[in-house]
């Protein structure tokens, strides 16, 4: 049951990267994304959907695994965050470099309500501030795309 903690938590080891750990974490689920899921179909709007309280759990436990709230190599909630991202994008290189940069932007900047968020005790605190951020860049990918004409 460990291994399994530690594997879903660190989203496939990646949260123990050295160095930025959620960066790593973000461009793993960018690329998986990028060449394995339909962004632009009600099955991925479904599977975040039935994500987010999926998550959280892991999340949760990875805390107490760690004994440390919102441990550095809990990065399951930057791949969550970087699903909604990407939710209905249409998988254009300039838009997946933009939107992996406005989610590690706003994942440092934490933009209100995001901050408040991360407050929340437990996993659902690790996960919702990521999920806060990636419906902002999500929205700045649909401006940047608007305004690009792409």
């Amino acid at each position: 049951m460990k291994f399994f903690v530690k594997i879903i938590s660190t989203f496939f080891g990646m949260g123990y990267s050295p160095i930025a750990s959620g960066t790593a974490g973000s461009a793993l689920a960018a690329a998986i994304i990028w060449f394995f899921l339909p962004t632009q179909s009600y099955w991925y709007i479904a599977g975040i959907i039935i994500i987010i309280p999926l998550a959280a759990p892991f999340c949760g436990v990875g805390e107490k695994f760690w004994h440390k709230e919102d441990a550095r190599k809990i990065v399951l909630d930057e791949a969550v965050g970087m699903a909604i991202t990407y939710a209905y994008i249409q998988k254009d290189w300039r838009l997946f470099l933009a939107g992996f940069f406005l989610f590690r932007l706003y994942d440092i900047v934490k933009i209100p309500p995001a901050g408040a968020a991360e407050k929340i005790k437990g996993g659902w605190g690790v996960l919702l501030d990521d999920v806060v951020v990636g419906i902002y860049a999500n929205i700045g990918l649909w401006i940047i795309k608007y305004f690009a004409k792409l």
